[in-house]
């Protein structure tokens, strides 16, 4: 066994790199899909067959504990991104996994919680695995792909139709009323509270959002047929020097998107609103 193999397997703490992290949903959804999950949780031999594969396709030494506590990480990210769901201000596009609001809400969320900035307006990769692996969603052998993935396969989950006991509710609200839904596999939920419909006023800003989405959705299409023009993401990133931001910080956020070609992708698909809230994220989270 090599000294880095030693090194990794024997520390406490196991560094969990994006493709192991993929590699383990797409294990244990199909595990699922087998009927491994009877429960909340998975069998033993499941966990052991992921440390296997980690192991064999990484050339670290990973155990099932460490796949264990992977999974209580997985558990605490579903359960703030569902959280975020629900909450008033806070819109939901099922077609990117997206979690969507306007910049003053997601000032005022990202200044009280700003590790959520991971979760807004912006695509959440493997959603869907993640509700079969960790949610209450029910695998049924095969599950779907990421929207931005279906034009790099091979795909790992974002657009999937849930098949599910109690698929997680999305909310829209206004004040205190909200307009809860909740699928399942056999119907609609009889736990299901009913609430005012929503207003004219609200059909239309959904309507405007929603066209907005499907805007974006069409143009990521495009960009992901052919190669990044890093040029013209060059002029877009600058762009935003007209309106107060340092050329620097700018350019630290240039660099970002060179290195992740699919982020790269998704911000020349936004408009130009939804592109200051990704910059501005961006750099709160370098603060």
């Amino acid at each position: 066994m090599s000294k880095s193999k030693d090194k990794v397997g024997g520390s406490k703490q196991f560094r969990w790199l994006p493709p192991m992290h993929e590699m383990m949903l797409k294990i244990l959804a199909e595990e699922a899909g087998k009927g491994n999950k009877p429960s909340s949780t998975f069998r033993a031999d499941s966990f052991a067959l992921v440390a296997k594969e980690i192991t064999a396709q990484f050339g670290v030494e990973c155990h099932p504990s460490y796949v264990d506590n992977r999974m209580r990480t997985l558990r605490t990210m579903w359960s703030t991104i569902q959280t975020l769901r629900k909450k008033s201000g806070f819109g939901w596009d099922d077609n990117l996994k997206m979690i969507t609001c306007d910049a003053k809400t997601y000032q005022e969320e990202v200044m009280a919680h700003r590790k959520h900035a991971n979760y807004l307006n912006k695509k959440i990769d493997f959603y869907d695995e993640l509700a079969i692996v960790v949610g209450k969603d029910t695998a049924t052998g095969s599950f779907s792909k990421s929207y931005v993935d279906l034009e790099n396969e091979p795909d790992n989950g974002d657009s999937a139709e849930f098949v599910a006991d109690n698929v997680e509710e999305g909310e829209v609200e206004k004040g205190k009323n909200a307009v809860e839904s909740s699928t399942t596999g056999s119907g609609i939920s009889k736990s299901r509270k009913r609430a005012r419909a929503p207003s004219t006023a609200d059909d239309s800003v959904l309507t405007d959002l929603s066209d907005q989405l499907k805007d974006i959705a069409v143009a990521l299409k495009e960009i992901n047929r052919g190669p990044v023009d890093y040029t013209a993401l060059y002029n877009e990133v600058m762009a935003f020097t007209a309106e107060g931001y340092s050329e620097d910080m700018l350019a630290t956020a240039f660099d970002h998107l060179c290195e992740n070609e699919k982020t790269a992708r998704g911000f020349l698909a936004k408009n130009a609103r939804l592109r200051k809230l990704w910059i501005d994220g961006f750099l709160f989270s370098q603060l």
